[in-house]
């Protein structure tokens, strides 16, 4: 019953409509039954105050018919003498009190605040035999009048005397202690009478309070107690679901609903071992989106998410039909795993399905998606004994395909390991370098106007001075730096180290164009323009005299991002360049829209000028396309006469290679700036 109540809401608001009308009719009851006793106890009170006055005005009668007696017996023998009109004057007044009161007694008196009697027996005793204590009162004072009425004569006088004191002694005395006898009667009566109430009071409300506890904290403690069981109920279900669910994200990823790399690695290692007693081999395949950061920028991190749950179900789809697992390690990044089949040509051909599954075409909200991905792979047990080596030999494979340009697939080789291990020894060491002194320093290479040889400018490069290795390349431990994020700490140091040396050239008069690498993430702080602003406010350098140059595939990669701060850094006066031009895939739209002064030609197009015709005619268009717009060109990379004759015929203006200088120290390169001029001859080959 108490279930149908519970579950049904209608039920359960009569039920405690029930209840509270229960409570508030218990409440009533015991109020009206407070209130009953409050009234008895104080109409009792006040019946015995008023009892206790009937008896003292009692008492105070015998007094009076005592005391009349005596006042008779004194005027007789006072006769005529002086002292005879003081006692008839308090004689007269104690016959009228004793009348007053007597009257108060019958009747009640407000005045005396004696009630009227309501009793019958009290009523009998004034007006009723055998007391008839009104008669006997007032025979009493007609009495005491005669005993001092001088009409009369001294024998009826003293007649009336002897009759006084008779009366006083016999008849006033027992019938007031009648009355009062009987006043004290119904005064026990009514105390009785109280009693037995207080006794029916207290039933009364232990009957309530029996009423109460069954009917209304019965209910509720059963009800307290059912809530309490069902809570704890919940509690469990609750520990039971949280566990589940803890155990589901542990193992499990909650976009895709497939297996995560923690899950993947049990699996790994249950494939191992069922692999050493079948002496099988098992194949871990590591899967990497190309560039899906750039799916996330453009279309948000939602239409982001809705591509991985379709990509793990294609992926899920080709595991699945070659009894392998999927599993999600990353963010854009998935992992398979299943049973090395002999034949090498259909691994081969699963690579190509794996690839060509997820350069598919994705179509969401008439949005058409389409991306590829970098796969490593990796054998038990010839390139790892456990899920972790597995899975991490498998993910370098991954990375070096990613390296090599992406959408393609790589076999694990113990090389990769050796590199990845180097990497991560160069980047601990490289941030050791930053905060020691003199690992790392500056070199300078001039760059100088090609149909003058004057020097106008010099590149500030950096360079590692590695304290086991000796002098490491930039090409080394750059893209480290940029991997890591220890490229902005690296950049600003170099920002504070170039200018610096420059303000101490300017001291010795030497004025001429500091450029200054930075890299794109350092501009996406996008407080780059205020620092550079503030560094050569402190060291006192005009913002002409500084350039920053940016590579053309950083610019086209984040043009979004760092649009503003180019603008910014080009209207407060520094000049900017794009480095490497014709390696970033720049539209000629966007190169007009641009802040830069500045084409760097990429030395890879200077180097083969000579010896292909299609890279002599791209040398020549970039130069027309540069001053189409009108930047000035700078080719890099100029080793020979020949590169640099060829240079000039094509109108490029300034140029920097080993034919002028290598890059050197500050101090070997200011002997060169305060020359300022070159003589352009074959002799300065190896310079």
């Amino acid at each position: 019953m108490h279930e149908r109540v519970y579950k049904n809401p209608e039920l359960l608001r009569q039920h405690w409509r029930k209840g509270t009308l229960t409570y508030l009719l218990a409440l009533v009851i015991i109020a009206v039954l407070a209130l009953l006793s409050h009234y008895l106890v104080q109409s009792i009170v006040d019946e015995q105050e008023a009892t206790a006055r009937v008896v003292n005005l009692a008492g105070r009668q015998r007094m009076l018919s005592q005391r009349i007696t005596l006042f008779a017996s004194e005027l007789r023998d006072a006769g005529a003498s002086q002292l005879r009109e003081p006692l008839a004057a308090a004689y007269y007044d104690a016959i009228s009190t004793m009348s007053t009161m007597h009257y108060a007694l019958m009747n009640g008196s407000s005045s005396l605040n004696i009630p009227t009697p309501t009793s019958a027996h009290i009523k009998q005793i004034f007006n009723q035999p055998p007391v008839n204590l009104h008669q006997k009162v007032t025979e009493f004072l007609v009495i005491a009048d005669e005993v001092v009425d001088t009409s009369l004569t001294p024998a009826q006088r003293d007649a009336a005397y002897a009759q006084l004191k008779q009366s006083a002694r016999a008849d006033m005395l027992n019938s007031l202690d009648t009355l009062v006898f009987q006043f004290q009667h119904e005064s026990e009566a009514a105390i009785k009478q109280l009693q037995r109430y207080n006794r029916f009071s207290l039933g009364g409300m232990l009957v309530t309070l029996f009423l109460e506890a069954f009917f209304i904290f019965r209910p509720l403690l059963l009800s307290l107690y059912r809530r309490e069981k069902q809570y704890h109920q919940l509690l469990l279900e609750m520990d039971e679901e949280i566990a589940e669910q803890i155990q589901y994200q542990t193992f499990y990823d909650p976009l895709t609903k497939l297996p995560n790399r923690l899950s993947l690695l049990e699996k790994i290692q249950s494939h191992i071992e069922i692999a050493q007693q079948n002496q099988t081999q098992v194949i871990v395949i590591s899967i990497g989106l190309d560039r899906f950061k750039d799916v996330n920028d453009s279309l948000g991190h939602d239409q982001g998410d809705v591509f991985l749950v379709d990509l793990a179900e294609r992926l899920t789809d080709i595991a699945t039909r070659h009894r392998g697992i999927v599993a999600r390690v990353a963010g854009d990044e998935f992992a398979i795993v299943l049973e090395q089949n002999d034949e090498k040509l259909e691994l081969v051909q699963l690579m190509r399905l794996l690839s060509q599954s997820i350069s598919r075409p994705f179509e969401q909200e008439n949005i058409l998606l389409q991306v590829t991905a970098s796969l490593g792979l990796a054998f038990y047990a010839d390139d790892g004994a456990d899920a972790h080596s597995l899975l991490m030999h498998a993910n370098q494979a991954m990375r070096n395909a990613k390296d090599e340009g992406g959408n393609c697939f790589r076999f694990f080789q113990s090389a990769m390991t050796s590199k990845m291990t180097r990497r991560i020894t160069l980047e601990q060491e490289l941030r050791q370098a930053l905060n020691s002194e003199g690992q790392l320093m500056l070199f300078y290479q001039p760059k100088v106007a090609l149909q003058t040889g004057e020097i106008i400018g010099v590149e500030a490069l950096i360079r590692w001075n590695h304290p086991e290795e000796g002098m490491l390349s930039p090409a080394e431990f750059v893209p480290i730096a940029e991997d890591s994020g220890l490229i902005v700490e690296l950049g600003d140091w170099v920002l504070v180290q170039a200018l610096w040396q420059l303000r101490e050239w300017q001291k010795e008069d030497i004025y001429i164009e500091m450029a200054i690498n930075v890299s794109v993430k350092q501009l996406m702080r996008r407080n780059i323009c205020d620092r550079i602003s503030a560094l050569a406010e402190q060291m006192d350098i005009e913002p002409r005299y500084i350039q920053i140059e940016i590579t053309e595939s950083n610019i086209m990669d984040n043009m979004n991002h760092i649009m503003t701060q180019l603008v910014d850094i080009e209207k407060r006066g520094f000049a900017l360049a794009i480095d490497d031009f014709g390696t970033g895939h720049s539209s000629l739209a966007r190169l007009r829209d641009l802040p830069f002064k500045v084409l760097k030609i990429d030395r890879s197009f200077v180097m083969n000028a000579l010896k292909e015709a299609k890279d002599q005619q791209l040398v020549a268009a970039i130069v027309d396309i540069g001053h189409s717009l009108n930047k000035t060109v700078i080719a890099e990379g100029i080793e020979t006469v020949e590169q640099q004759q060829l240079l000039q015929s094509l109108g490029c203006e300034e140029g920097q290679g080993y034919l002028y200088a290598r890059p050197r120290p500050a101090k070997q390169v200011t002997s060169m700036l305060l020359q300022r001029q070159l003589e352009l001859t074959p002799n300065q080959l190896g310079t």
